[in-house]
């Protein structure tokens, strides 16, 4: 009994804790199941297969290289003396040749190329990882701006709706003034038409909220239909250095290019390997037998290009000359990236300016309102001028929301702009 009620609890929680999560989100939560669900999430573990492929077959470089050959051919004239030695037959060689042959092929020593190549196919690796880094953190623009939107949507709606009240208040208000003969029936039927105009905003809102959220959807590949608040706080903005994913991949580029030029040192090392052959063939090493025989030979190959005529050192001039370029790229980007950044943080610093007088604002405006509803329940003013002053109050009150959402809208996208979202 005690298990069985312990269980029971258990499930309860469960079931609370994620009933509390499917009704409020987070727009880190977005951010995160959006990444995770996109397909560019999957390339990453694949590109990591694609690496480590890479770098096995650089390792496989390092074991023999074992081939068969086989040849047939025939050619218009064969080794032959051009006298004849008293006592010896010379043999007739024949025209048509056969060679059938194992050749096994070792490297010793390749210059240091094994060890560059594994770097510079593992600095590949680093590029692609940080280019789908670099989409997928795109991403993030994209489900912030549709979060936001509805975070807009439901703020106003909110507004309406204490608007709403308001205005059905006032309605019951005038209805027992009017029983006593205090107002007319014409001041009701402007209540009640803005009570329907409120209800068409409330609905448009309803429709563009579904039509957002299933968009936001589509990114997270979550279930939103039980989503009724969303949650953003203000971002820490003590930070102002940038983290660019931008800038990783040039610096990443450029490494890329200096180990190539180490590759291309490589090559202007000697080169030594080891070699084995054997076959069965016409003829065989003996060049004056005609007859089919085995042969086999091994030995050390040494190779060493001392004359290329500067072509090495032209590609690493070339190479130089790439990363001067990346490096103007560096400083472009980090030049528009200020300046964007002075923009944003303009943009900020109005906004709030901006939020400074809302709240004085908002108890000027309903101080006002309050004194036409007052003014409208003596009947001294008419509902039109009442419903003025209620939508005026509400209105501030709406830009309040606005302006503060827009407010961590803004410093988000600053924070996007730094590579930090």
């Amino acid at each position: 009994m005690y298990k069985f009620n312990l269980l029971s609890a258990i499930l309860f929680l469960l079931i609370s804790v994620s009933g509390f999560t499917q009704e409020k989100l987070k727009l880190s939560t977005c951010f995160e199941s959006a990444q995770r669900n996109h397909p560019l999430f999957l390339q990453k573990e694949l590109q990591s297969n694609i690496r480590d492929l890479s770098q096995d077959n650089i390792k496989k470089d390092l074991l023999p290289q074992i081939v068969i050959n086989a040849k047939a051919t025939w050619q218009n004239e064969v080794i032959s003396l051009p006298f004849e030695i008293p006592g010896f037959n010379v043999p007739e060689l024949s025209q048509d040749q056969y060679r059938l042959s194992l050749d096994i092929n070792q490297a010793i020593y390749r210059g240091g190329m094994y060890k560059k190549q594994k770097e510079l196919e593992n600095i590949n690796s680093i590029l692609e990882q940080l280019q789908i880094d670099k989409n997928l953190y795109a991403l993030k623009n994209e489900v912030k701006s549709l979060f936001f939107a509805i975070l807009l949507l439901d703020e106003q709606r909110k507004v309406i709706e204490s608007y709403q009240l308001q205005i059905r208040a006032k309605l019951d208000k005038l209805k027992a003034l009017k029983e006593e003969g205090a107002v007319i029936s014409s001041a009701l039927d402007g209540l009640r038409a803005e009570a329907l105009t409120n209800k068409q905003q409330l609905n448009q809102l309803h429709i563009q909220r579904n039509s957002l959220m299933k968009n936001l959807e589509y990114l997270t590949q979550m279930d939103l239909s039980e989503v009724k608040e969303l949650i953003v706080e203000s971002p820490d903005m003590s930070s102002q250095k940038h983290q660019r994913l931008e800038i990783d991949y040039l610096n990443t580029a450029q490494n890329k290019l200096t180990y190539s030029k180490k590759l291309i040192e490589t090559q202007k090392l000697p080169k030594v390997y080891a070699f084995a052959s054997s076959g069965y063939g016409r003829p065989g090493f003996n060049y004056l037998s005609d007859n089919f025989s085995k042969f086999f030979m091994f030995g050390i190959n040494f190779k060493w290009n001392i004359l290329n005529w500067n072509k090495n050192n032209n590609e690493q001039k070339k190479i130089d000359v790439n990363i001067q370029i990346i490096e103007t790229q560096k400083k472009e980007f980090e030049m528009n990236l200020q300046i964007a950044l002075q923009q944003m943080r303009a943009d900020i610093d109005k906004m709030e300016v901006l939020m400074v007088d809302d709240t004085e604002l908002i108890r000027l405006r309903k101080s006002v309102a309050d004194n036409a509803s007052n003014q409208l329940n003596q009947g001294v003013i008419t509902t039109a001028s009442y419903i003025d002053e209620l939508q005026r109050y509400k209105q501030a009150e709406i830009n309040k929301k606005i302006h503060e959402i827009q407010l961590i809208n803004r410093q988000l996208s600053y924070l996007n702009v730094l590579g930090k979202l």
